[in-house]
């Protein structure tokens, strides 16, 4: 696999959900995300569990505010007016944990046992390096920078 630069998820948008329920939502919260993106099913979950596929990295007004290299969001907003939250999140990589990302980015990364063979693009996660944004210092030369934020998450393909 070619080492990957940043980790682009399709962006998330609901709008006819509550947006008190994504405003109830705070930095390093759990979520399971899946379902289409117009019709997207989101719940907090407990991090590192089974359902978690994503952590909020902030909350802000509008999705041109969040990080440049955040890999997803969440949009809320009201269908009675232009009011509305965006839940700015990351995946929630658990370091020697195993997340199934599509590379072609179609569907929600999933949380999977790393032994499971019948799960395809299981990647594990197996190093962060703080301060720095560049996959070619993991090992495997496979993970996913974070330039802005300037850490990266190093990961490496279970066949």
């Amino acid at each position: 696999m070619v080492a990957i630069a940043s980790a682009a998820v399709v962006a998330l948008v609901a709008s006819g959900c509550s947006s008190a329920a994504a405003a109830d939502m705070q930095v390093g919260d759990c979520l399971n995300v899946g379902g289409p993106p117009d019709r997207a099913e989101v719940a907090k979950v407990e991090c590192g569990s089974i359902a978690s596929n994503f952590k909020v990295i902030s909350t802000v007004p509008g999705t041109g505010q969040c990080p440049s290299d955040a890999d997803t969001y969440y949009s809320t907003r009201s269908s009675f007016s232009s009011a509305g939250t965006t839940v700015c999140m990351d995946i929630d990589w658990v370091l020697g944990g195993c997340m199934s990302i599509d590379p072609g980015n179609d569907r929600d990364p999933v949380r999977v046992d790393c032994n499971d063979a019948s799960i395809p693009d299981r990647q594990r996660a197996t190093r962060t390096l703080a301060k720095v944004a560049d996959v070619d210092q993991c090992s495997t030369g496979v993970g996913y920078a974070y330039d802005e934020r300037q850490f990266t998450v190093c990961v490496e393909d279970v066949p």
